[in-house]
């Protein structure tokens, strides 16, 4: 059994906790709403309330733990363009007080640029940004460049699942391009799964790609979302659109892992 901090148990972050409490482990929570700590508590994680505004404000145990899960969104606030990156590195200098010795960050593949090809972990860019206008890049090598720190980093594509149906995405949208573009998606499931893996088999110090490898193209995908939905179907022109096609390769002949959606 090991100790789990999850930092953030939203949406992936809940589940993912209580999975982790099914296989044996002993999980600390947080969250930023004092209505859910009895939440958390019922489900059976250690609940914490902290505060990121920017600098840490929480109990200082919450860190001691053989990982830290950071499932922090990137947001920034208009007064102030590094929040995000002023949050992270209190949570780094935290856990380094604590001498926490595995992390693993949940990053995105907005860190890849539109290259109209099958793009590879070797592909990231500082340049690429998040929708808050991060370089998720950056944020990365915070916890990556640490010495005798073991830390992976999971690129999750479009996450969908419970509570993000993806057949309202693009609902009754009109004239939108890109409709032969490869969707770069992950269901709630497969992101669990993949977190699961890594602890279990001590994938560490990797960077992985975790996009579902079941190509469909951006039309296939949301029209079938939408009618799975009984919603109104999209609407896409031949209009061609700038593109990725993240590959999930690494991490598959590495982890072994399966997917399931």
């Amino acid at each position: 059994m090991e100790k789990i901090s999850i930092l953030g148990c939203g949406w992936l972050g809940l589940p993912l906790a209580k999975a982790l409490i099914k296989a044996g482990h002993l999980v600390k929570g947080s969250t930023t709403h004092p209505e859910k700590i009895s939440l958390l508590h019922t489900a059976g994680i250690h609940p914490y309330l902290i505060d990121l505004n920017p600098t840490y404000q929480g109990p200082k145990d919450f860190f001691e733990s053989d990982l830290i899960i950071i499932n922090l969104p990137p947001r920034n606030r208009n007064e102030d363009p590094s929040f995000h990156l002023k949050q992270l590195l209190s949570v780094r200098e935290n856990m380094l007080v604590s001498r926490v010795s595995k992390v693993i960050f949940v990053s995105s593949t907005a860190v890849y640029p539109d290259l109209n090809r099958v793009v590879t972990e070797e592909d990231a860019t500082a340049n690429s940004l998040s929708r808050a206008g991060i370089s998720l890049l950056q944020m990365e090598h915070l916890f990556t460049e640490v010495p005798n720190l073991q830390s992976t980093i999971l690129r999750f594509g479009g996450l969908y699942g419970p509570g993000r149906h993806p057949g309202r995405f693009l609902a009754g949208k009109k004239q939108l391009g890109g409709a032969h573009n490869p969707v770069n998606m992950i269901h709630l499931d497969d992101c669990i799964g993949i977190i699961q893996t890594i602890i279990r088999d001590h994938h560490w110090n990797q960077t992985f790609n975790a996009c579902s490898p079941h190509r469909q193209t951006r039309a296939e995908f949301y029209t079938l979302a939408a009618k799975d939905l009984g919603v109104e179907i999209p609407d896409f022109t031949e209009e061609a659109k700038p593109y990725k096609e993240v590959s999930s390769e690494k991490m598959l002949s590495q982890t072994g892992y399966k997917f399931i959606h």
